[in-house]
């Protein structure tokens, strides 16, 4: 019988000599380096309850038996960890991988077995156990350090352009493969165990022949007894011989066997692979690899010895197919397999390991993935998600942004404008670079080239009007003076002063107060007594006319206000208008730019303020300027129903340039007027205090990219406990943490990866790159006037002797006007 079940074994290994799997799928594995893990031992203590679980695949029919592949690979981007396995159990692969190592990332990889052995030498080494299957070698239990760190570690010595590969085949299998063992152990007890069996080729005869003779020898015993032996009844007092003692060793070689036999085991291949230039290095990598595996064997136990492959280009093609071939395989238990192979612990030392450095989180399961502006895809384990803001009231929330410079803020901006862009939103982008509205205007279709407003300051033959103390309601004039001031101190606050503020306020106040003025007039109106007395006719506010008449005066007389006072903001005015772009865009009468219109009307703003064009400060003091009009004119949406305000979307990119002292009022008040904000900057420290809380406060969603260590300790109490600091420090290129507003709840963090305009798996909207030259010269042609006919403007304004004869004279002027009498009487250019 028992030569029958081992020709019947040894029929089926031939039978069924080389497996493979169809359809195979390549993951690479990374665990995070950043967590402390609590023992040696405890990547191993998880893959033994992988494999456990995973042995849940077994098949009752063995010809359908699928078997996995755990790898790792050694080359020019480091030591990286890979499974290959079937389509048919990979999510439950997955999912089992995740149950041990929840923090674990898995990703589709393309096969890094593609060598092709062209000018490269290369050997293929398979393992064998030294000893019968049964025995066990050295388990993770035994050690006191990472028992693959000696793997691994050697892996990451090779040289430039060589590489090892390290793989672990293995297929589940029923609990039969005990036997062998459980009938050696029980020998060796009842002391029926004459010699060790051998190991290999010549045991296995050498059992075959014992076999054979013992059954001879019962045969000729049974032919030759006496008929009456056959009936000669047993002995009743005969003793059963005494059981053998067992020496410690051998007492201790049985309860090693017997643990191994107690756990689920796996018919199990190792292979490796080293590549080289020279036949020397190959060797030379071979014999390192084949010397890390000695640390499996103990006294009386089990090792592995490395056997070179004689047909390395088959073994190598076995080894690309993951082809387990059972004839040189072996059967390993669960404590073994985390032994030999499980994914890297953090505690590992090896260089070049590749790590997950962030870690990721679990996104909401109420993310938005319709009506709302993309943004990302989620990254967490398998599940991708493409998500973005909802359109509506979580959009008005507002957004901030941080990160280190090119780590992907602009390209956020750049995907969510061409949305709203497309989707027919007003949108307006303050840029102080330049570069991403440059590439937004490659979003603009047919239909919204008409829509666009593009403002580029650098544009000197066509400048855009912007009068900053043009208004239409009067009432509001002390709102529009504050922001203004606000604005402009900002930008000098390092020679600020309260008698400062208080006159500058007042010039502003009295300039508004005169249709037609612009912030040319602020240092006439302190330098020209007549242009005041001409200003001051005009003006029907007594406590301001009071304070020209009296205070003013008595400042004039004062050299140390004058020096405290006045000639600061003659000082800091000028030298901003002294800039003719500036002073043509600024010095215009009437506004071409009307910032109302676009945001009522639902246009696209683009306002182009690259600092290589027109200087740091003026695009800073310009851009703070123009965030203060937008302000202003959001709040005049308070005379429109709600219902019919047009959202209307700003973009800030490095907001910190043009954050003024007002800035944490827009950011309360403006979604009531359905003005969304969306803000950008590099690091905390760019803004003061009181407006960071400000931001935190208000600002519904909130992603950071990579940042230094001081803002990712600041940030990483608004993403605990989810994300700590290292994890900030650490994210890749393109990626987020995010808190994201949803149906007007702010989610737990999550992590996250931005979707790219330029890539054509995540692009969300298409490019007209066609139109890019129309919108330009659309607009140019639209909202520029002549730089020769603004400067002619301005000059005739800076050359007119104005004084109080004239500004009664233009009074009556004016009255005859509209009573419909012709007068001749001359009209002074008020800019």
């Amino acid at each position: 019988m028992l030569f029958i079940l081992f020709l019947r074994f040894t029929l089926s290994r031939k039978r069924f000599a080389i497996r493979k799997n169809e359809n195979l799928v390549v993951l690479e594995v990374q665990m995070p380096k950043n967590i402390e893990d609590t023992s040696v031992q405890q990547a191993s203590l998880a893959a033994e309850s992988m494999y456990a679980a995973l042995h849940g695949l077994l098949h009752e029919d063995p010809d359908l038996q699928e078997h996995l592949s755990f790898e790792i690979y050694s080359g020019p981007n480091g030591v990286r960890f890979f499974a290959a396995v079937p389509k048919t159990i990979l999510k439950f692969v997955e999912s089992q991988i995740y149950a041990q190592y929840p923090l674990a990332s898995i990703s589709y990889a393309e096969d890094y077995a593609s060598f092709q052995p062209n000018d490269m030498e290369y050997e293929v080494s398979t393992l064998a156990l030294t000893k019968e299957q049964f025995f066990p070698i050295r388990m993770f239990r035994d050690y006191e350090t990472e028992p693959l760190s000696v793997i691994t570690s050697t892996m990451s010595e090779i040289q430039k352009g060589e590489e090892i590969w390290f793989q672990v085949l293995f297929k589940p299998i029923p609990d039969i493969w005990q036997k062998e063992g459980y009938d050696y152990v029980n020998a060796l007890r009842e002391g029926t165990l004459v010699k060790r069996p051998r190991f290999g080729l010549g045991g296995i005869l050498h059992a075959i022949v014992n076999e054979l003779m013992l059954i001879g020898y019962t045969m000729l015993e049974q032919i030759f007894r006496s008929p009456t032996a056959t009936k000669t009844p047993a002995r009743t007092d005969t003793l059963k011989p005494a059981l053998p003692k067992l020496s410690p060793v051998q007492e201790l070689e049985l309860k090693s066997i017997e643990n191994k036999l107690s756990k689920m085991g796996f018919l199990t291949q190792i292979r490796f692979v080293c590549i080289a230039s020279s036949r020397d290095r190959v060797h030379v990598n071979m014999r390192s690899m084949s010397a890390s595996v000695k640390q499996y064997a103990t006294a009386n136990s089990n090792s592995f010895i490395s056997l070179s492959e004689p047909n390395k280009e088959e073994s190598l093609v076995l080894f690309k197919e993951r082809a387990l071939d059972e004839s040189k395989s072996f059967v390993c238990n669960i404590e073994e397999l985390a032994t030999i192979m499980h994914f890297p612990s953090s505690i590992m030392e090896t260089p070049n390991i590749s790590w997950i450095y962030s870690k990721k989180a679990e996104p909401p399961p109420n993310l938005p993935t319709k009506d709302c502006n993309l943004i990302g895809e989620t990254i967490y384990r398998s599940y991708k998600v493409r998500f973005g803001i909802k359109n509506g009231d979580d959009r008005l929330r507002h957004m901030y942004l941080i990160g280190k410079s090119g780590t992907g803020k602009s390209t956020l901006f750049e995907t969510m404008i061409s949305q709203d862009i497309a989707d027919g939103y007003g949108v307006g982008v303050l840029d102080p670079h330049g570069e991403t509205i440059d590439r937004v205007l490659e979003y603009i279709p047919d239909h919204r080239i008409k829509d666009v407003i593009y403002f580029d300051p650098s544009d000197v033959e066509k400048p855009v009007g912007l009068n900053l103390l043009e208004m239409e309601d009067m009432s509001q004039k002390n709102l529009m003076a504050s922001a203004l001031v606000s604005a402009i101190r900002q930008h000098f606050d390092y020679s600020w002063g309260p008698r400062l503020e208080y006159l500058l306020n007042y010039c502003i106040l009295t300039l508004l107060e005169v249709p037609g003025t612009s912030m040319l007039g602020i240092t006439r109106l302190l330098e020209d007594d007549n242009y005041r007395k001409y200003i001051l006719h005009n003006v029907r506010d007594p406590v301001t006319v009071r304070f020209w008449e009296n205070e003013f005066r008595d400042m004039k007389g004062n050299q140390k206000l004058v020096t405290e006072a006045i000639a600061p903001i003659q000082n800091k005015v000028n030298r901003f208008l002294a800039s003719t772009t500036i002073r043509n865009i600024l010095g215009q009468r009437k506004s071409t730019l009307n910032i109302s219109d676009a945001m009522n009307n639902g246009k696209i703003l683009l306002m182009n303020l690259s600092k290589g064009k027109i200087g740091a400060d003026n695009a800073n003091l310009l851009g703070a300027l123009i965030v203060s009009r937008i302000q202003f004119m959001a709040l005049q949406r308070a005379k429109i129903p709600y219902a019919q305000r047009r959202p209307f979307y700003l973009f800030v990119d490095e907001f910190q340039n043009f954050a003024t002292g007002s800035f944490e009022e827009i950011l309360s008040e403006s979604r009531k007027y359905k003005l969304g904000l969306y803000l950008t900057h590099q690091f905390t420290a760019q803004l003061p205090e009181e407006l960071l809380k400000a931001v935190y406060g208000n600002v519904g969603t909130i992603a950071t990219f990579s940042l230094g260590a001081p803002d990712a300790r600041m940030l990483a109490s608004e993403f605990a406990p989810y994300f700590g600091e290292e994890d900030i420090i650490s994210l890749e290129r393109f990626h987020i943490y995010i808190k994201l507003m949803v149906d007007g709840m702010t989610s737990p963090p999550f992590s996250a990866k931005i979707l790219l305009p330029w890539d054509p798996e995540s692009a969300v909207r298409p490019k007209f790159t066609e139109n890019k030259q129309r919108v330009i010269e659309y607009s140019r042609q639209t909202y520029g006037a002549d730089r020769e006919v603004v400067e002619a403007k301005i000059n005739k304004w800076v050359e007119t002797k104005f004084d109080k004869g004239l500004a009664i004279a233009q009074e009556i002027k004016d009255k005859k006007s509209q009573e419909g009498v012709p007068d001749q009487v001359y009209q002074a250019p008020l800019s």
